[in-house]
C-alpha cells in the first residue's frame, strides 16, 4: 500500500524522468546515427546537401530550370545559408561531403532540442513555473518530432524553432499591459522568416493575419501587411536569391507535384498521424470550446492558429512527395494549446481522479517509449556496412572522372538511379558538373508539364553529356526515356559502370 501511494503522489514525476530518459536517448541516438554514412537521415536529405554545396562553393543555388543542369532548390535559402556560414568558418570545403552531411545533421538536431526546450520554457512561465509540466510536454514535442524524422537534416528543424518564437512573441503581444505593437511586429518578421526557410513558413503570416481580421485590428493588420512586405523585400535583398523570377520557378515549379490520396494515406496518414489522434482530437475540442465560450485573447489566437495550420497541412501533405512534416509547426501549437488548457487553476481538478491521472501519464510513458524504439530500429536496421562502402567506392569513381579523365567545369555528367542508394553519393562528390541531381523531381515536373525539358533531350541527342555512369551491368537510361548515342564503356570500378561519348 505504501508503494501504490508513492506511485500514485509521484506518478507525474516517473512520467517525467521516463520521458526525459528517452529524450537524451533519442539525442544520442540521433548524434551516434548522424555520424555514419547513411546516405538519407530524414526521407529527402540529397534536397537540402545539394544547395549547401553550392553555395558553399560560392554557386548560385537557383538556376533555370530548363537549362543545365537541370536542377531544382525546393526550399527557400536561409537554412541553406547558416550551414554553409558554418562550413566556411569551420574551413570545410563542399566536396568534403560526410563533413556537409554531418554538418547539417547535427545542427538540426541542436535546431530541434532548442524548439523543444522553448516549448518547455513558454509552458514554465505560462502555468506559473510548474516544470514538470514543461519537462513533459517538451520531451513529448521532441519525441514525435524525432519519430516523424524530417527534422533531421532538413530546413524544418529552423521553422519548427521559429514556431516556438513566434507563440511567444504573440502571447507577449497580447498579454503586454502597454499594448505594444512592436512585439506584433516582431512576429511578423519571424513569420516572414520563417517563409524564407521554407515555403510553408507562408502560414505563420496568414495566420496571424487571420487572427486580426477575427479581432477586428484592422489598424494592426494595415501595420503587419506593410511590415511584412518590408520584411520581405529585405530578404530578398540580402539572402542568396540570384534572379527573383528563377528563385520563385524553383520554390514553386519545384513542388508542383502531382496530388495523390494514396500517398497520403501510406506517407502520412498511416504510418505517421493516426497514431496521435488523441492529440488533434483534444486540439480540436478545445478549439471549439474557446472560440465560442471567448477565452482569453491569447487562447483564440492559439485556437485560430492551429486550425489554419492543420488544414494547410492537410491540404498541402496531399502532394505527393510530401509527409507527415506540414504537420510540426502545429503539432508544437497544438501541444501549447492544450497543455495550457488543462492546467488552468479552475480546470485542475480534472485530473483529480487517479485514473485519469494514470491514463495520462500511461499515455505519455508510451509515447516516449514507442518513439525512441522506433527512431532506433528505423536506423539500426539499415545496412550501414554497405552505405560505408559505397561511399568510398563512389569516391573513388569520382576521383575517377575529375582527375583522370580531367573532368572540367561546364562539362556533364549523368548518374542513374539505382536500389539501395547506390550512386546517391557519386552526385554529391560530383555536384559541380551533375546533369538531373533531382531525377525525381524533374520526372514529375516533366510529366505534369510544369516545365519543358527539350533542351535535355537535345543535349542527349547531340551528345552533349560526357559521361555517364551506371550501376554495374545495367543499360544506361535517363529518367525521361531519350535514348543516350554512342556510348562506349570505358572502366568498371567494383559495382560501377562509367561510360564516355
Amino acid at each position: 500500500m505504501i508503494f501504490y501511494n508513492w506511485i500514485r503522489i509521484n506518478l507525474f514525476k516517473i512520467s517525467a524522468a521516463i520521458s526525459l530518459l528517452s529524450s537524451l536517448i533519442l539525442i544520442i541516438i540521433k548524434v551516434y546515427f548522424s555520424t555514419s554514412f547513411l546516405p538519407d537521415i530524414s526521407g529527402s536529405e540529397a534536397s537540402t546537401i545539394f544547395p549547401i554545396q553550392f553555395l558553399t562553393d560560392n554557386r548560385p543555388i537557383y538556376t533555370d530550370p530548363e537549362l543545365a543542369p537541370f536542377r531544382f532548390t525546393q526550399y527557400t535559402p536561409l537554412y541553406f545559408f547558416i550551414i554553409s556560414l558554418f562550413l566556411k568558418i569551420n574551413g570545410w570545403l563542399p566536396n568534403d561531403v560526410h563533413k556537409v552531411f554531418v554538418s547539417s545533421r547535427f545542427v538540426s538536431i541542436m535546431l530541434t532540442v532548442l524548439a523543444s526546450l522553448s516549448v518547455a520554457f513558454i509552458l514554465t512561465r505560462l502555468t506559473k513555473r510548474k516544470r514538470i509540466t514543461g519537462i513533459l510536454t517538451a520531451c513529448l514535442v521532441f519525441q514525435i518530432l524525432a519519430f516523424w524524422i524530417l527534422t533531421s537534416s532538413r530546413p524544418d528543424s529552423l521553422v519548427v524553432l521559429l514556431t516556438t518564437l513566434y507563440v511567444t512573441v504573440v502571447f507577449k503581444a497580447i498579454t503586454s499591459a502597454s499594448r505594444n505593437d512592436l512585439w506584433y511586429i516582431l512576429a511578423i518578421f519571424i513569420s516572414v522568416m520563417a517563409f524564407f526557410v521554407k515555403q510553408s513558413g507562408t502560414i505563420h503570416a496568414i495566420a496571424l493575419g487571420l487572427f486580426c481580421i477575427y479581432e477586428s485590428q484592422w489598424k494592426l493588420l494595415a501595420k503587419l501587411i506593410l511590415a511584412g512586405v518590408a520584411f520581405f523585400a529585405l530578404y530578398l535583398a540580402i539572402l542568396p536569391i540570384n534572379s527573383i523570377p528563377v528563385f520563385f520557378a524553383n520554390i514553386v515549379g519545384g513542388v508542383e507535384n502531382s496530388i495523390s490520396w494514396d500517398w497520403f494515406y501510406d506517407w502520412t496518414l498511416e504510418r505517421f498521424l493516426l497514431q496521435f489522434a488523441p492529440l488533434i482530437i483534444f486540439n480540436f475540442i478545445i478549439t471549439f470550446y474557446s472560440l465560442t465560450n471567448r477565452e482569453s485573447a491569447f487562447y483564440r489566437f492559439l485556437a485560430i492558429v492551429s486550425s489554419i495550420f492543420f488544414l494547410f497541412a492537410t491540404a498541402t501533405a496531399f502532394k505527393v512527395g510530401a509527409g507527415v512534416g506540414y504537420y510540426q509547426d502545429y503539432l508544437i501549437i497544438a501541444v501549447i494549446q492544450i497543455t495550457l488548457f488543462f492546467t488552468e487553476p479552475k480546470r485542475t481538478n480534472l485530473f483529480k481522479s487517479n485514473i485519469l491521472r494514470a491514463l495520462l501519464a500511461s499515455y505519455l510513458v508510451i509515447v516516449a517509449v514507442h518513439c525512441t524504439l522506433f527512431v532506433y530500429m528505423a536506423y539500426h536496421k539499415q545496412p550501414h556496412s554497405l552505405y560505408t562502402d559505397q561511399y568510398f567506392k563512389e569516391r573513388e569513381v569520382a576521383e575517377f572522372i575529375t582527375n583522370e579523365k580531367k573532368l572540367t567545369d561546364k562539362e556533364w555528367v549523368y548518374v542513374c538511379d539505382a536500389d539501395n542508394y547506390q550512386n546517391v553519393y557519386l552526385k554529391h562528390f560530383l555536384f559541380r558538373n551533375i546533369l538531373l541531381p533531382f531525377t525525381d523531381v524533374v520526372y514529375l515536373a516533366d510529366r505534369n508539364k510544369i516545365f519543358d525539358f527539350q533542351n535535355f533531350r537535345n543535349m542527349v541527342k547531340e551528345k552533349k553529356i560526357r559521361f555517364v555512369v551506371v550501376k554495374s551491368g545495367d543499360v544506361p537510361t535517363n529518367v525521361l526515356g531519350y535514348e543516350f548515342q554512342g556510348l562506349k564503356k570505358i572502366k568498371t570500378i567494383d559495382k560501377y559502370d562509367v561510360y564516355e561519348q
